[in-house]
């Protein structure tokens, strides 16, 4: 006999969905709007027993950074990694007093843009008011509601004409975004004919390879991004390179076994989500470091076990000053509700962090080509990659990794001869120290046994 909750009275000042059993209350305070429907009925549905049907996908929006990432000592430590230093972007930290100057250099970026384009400031915002309804959607529920279209037109008229060359960091914040549909509008009506996707080329290569040249590589996939972030995160991992071993659908998220991972290993999380050996290490077990400049080819990183040595495939990176607070807030952004959830930008800082332990993995990494950093010291590229936290990780793709290394140093007899050829055949006077002790060793022998059984006299 099932029991049936008691119900509880409602009045005006609620709103309450009621199912047989259960019935869920809004009070009246709570903003209401279509995604909070969507969401009580598909909490109703679920209660009832009901297979939801509808084949529809909440609307992604642009974010705030979680809160879990600010939580830890180190997430205390980075929460500035997460705010603008020079200009704000978006509704998120607009009319801050410290940016007041920086809103006097967006009208003279505005009257700029004006004159490149030909076009007047009116109709400018007449072209970006066309999109200013879709923008303003694009935010989550209440950050845009104090200000009117006319006021929220302007800021994203503002917003989307700054340029990127002194505030390369701030246009790459989680929470300090515009939608991309406003800079699609501006991008095409400064630079046609498809030349705004070599301009985000150029500075999206900057800030991966640091050079500043256009590459072969495509900026615009099949999907319009919902905004600057989103779109150099893709260009980051070169929109289909993976991660390690093979191919790495969201059916393979932890979830798909294959044959050679039938173990307790598994299914245990803590096994499965630690570190393994850093460069240094890795090279003491006759691991070589190789740099590839083909990421579609290479699928990123891989690593291949040869008979007596192994070869751990890393893509090649820049480090700069900004690097920090971009790597942290796209971190941020993979955390966020109903973006990508493969985890590849943490995934890839998780193996690196693993790589990165004292200074010699970075000389070991510069003197590949797979590091190039600007830092001053090889001691802070190790400070920044210990300082940045990945909660979360593509586990199958961090795991099917590391296991192939992990079983690649388990074999001795690979590891004897890697210490053979690392500790003692190295350079020529190792190798020339090596055989003489071996002849002299041998020789010993030799006169041990004489000694021992004398050659018989022929003589007598």
């Amino acid at each position: 006999m099932s029991s049936i909750a008691p119900e509880r009275k409602t009045n005006s000042n609620t709103m309450a969905t009621k199912t047989e059993n259960v019935m869920l209350e809004i009070p009246d305070n709570q903003r209401v709007n279509s995604n909070n429907i969507n969401v009580i009925s598909e909490w109703d549905d679920c209660i009832k027993g009901k297979k939801n049907t509808k084949d529809y996908k909440r609307q992604r929006l642009i974010q705030k950074v979680p809160p879990l990432l600010l939580q830890s000592e180190k997430g205390r430590r980075n929460s500035e990694y997460y705010e603008p230093v020079v200009v704000s972007l978006g509704p998120y930290h607009y009319k801050r007093a410290r940016f007041a100057q920086a809103e006097k250099y967006k009208l003279i970026t505005l009257e700029e843009y004006a004159l490149s384009t030909g076009e007047t400031i009116s109709s400018l915002y007449n072209m970006v008011f066309e999109v200013v309804h879709d923008a303003r959607k694009c935010y989550i529920d209440g950050s845009t509601d104090a200000y009117d279209d006319e006021e929220f037109n302007l800021m994203m008229l503002r917003d989307g004409a700054i340029g990127f060359a002194n505030i390369m960091r701030d246009v790459l914040l989680l929470e300090n975004q515009i939608p991309f549909i406003v800079l699609e509008v501006l991008l095409k009506l400064r630079f046609p004919n498809d030349k705004g996707e070599d301009i985000l080329n150029g500075f999206f290569n900057y800030l991966k390879y640091g050079e500043v040249v256009t590459r072969d590589e495509k900026v615009f996939g099949n999907k319009q991004p919902l905004h600057l972030l989103e779109l150099y995160r893709s260009y980051f991992i070169s929109l289909s390179a993976t991660l390690a071993l093979g191919s790495t659908k969201s059916s393979s998220m932890g979830r798909r076994r294959s044959e050679d991972m039938d173990s307790l290993e598994d299914y245990n999380y803590v096994k499965r989500n630690r570190s393994f050996a850093s460069v240094t290490e890795l090279k003491g077990k006759g691991i070589f470091l190789k740099c590839t400049y083909d990421e579609f080819e290479n699928e990123g990183i891989k690593f291949h076990s040869r008979c007596c040595y192994g070869k751990l495939v890393l893509v090649r990176r820049a480090v700069s000053p900004n690097t920090k607070a971009i790597y942290l807030n796209m971190i941020a952004y993979e955390m966020c509700p109903h973006n990508p959830n493969d985890f590849r930008i943490s995934t890839y800082i998780r193996v690196m962090k693993s790589l990165i332990i004292q200074r010699d993995d970075v000389k070991e990494l510069r003197n590949k080509g797979i590091l190039i950093h600007s830092l001053g010291r090889d001691d802070d590229v190790v400070k920044m990659y210990d300082e940045i936290e990945t909660p979360a990780v593509n586990l199958y793709m961090f795991y099917q990794l590391r296991r192939k290394i992990e079983k690649h140093c388990n074999n001795k007899c690979k590891t004897w001869v890697a210490e053979l050829l690392t500790v003692y055949l190295s350079s020529p006077w190792k190798t020339l120290a090596l055989l003489v002790a071996t002849a002299i060793l041998f020789t010993s022998i030799l006169q041990t046994y004489f000694a021992i059984n004398p050659l018989p006299d022929n003589a007598s």
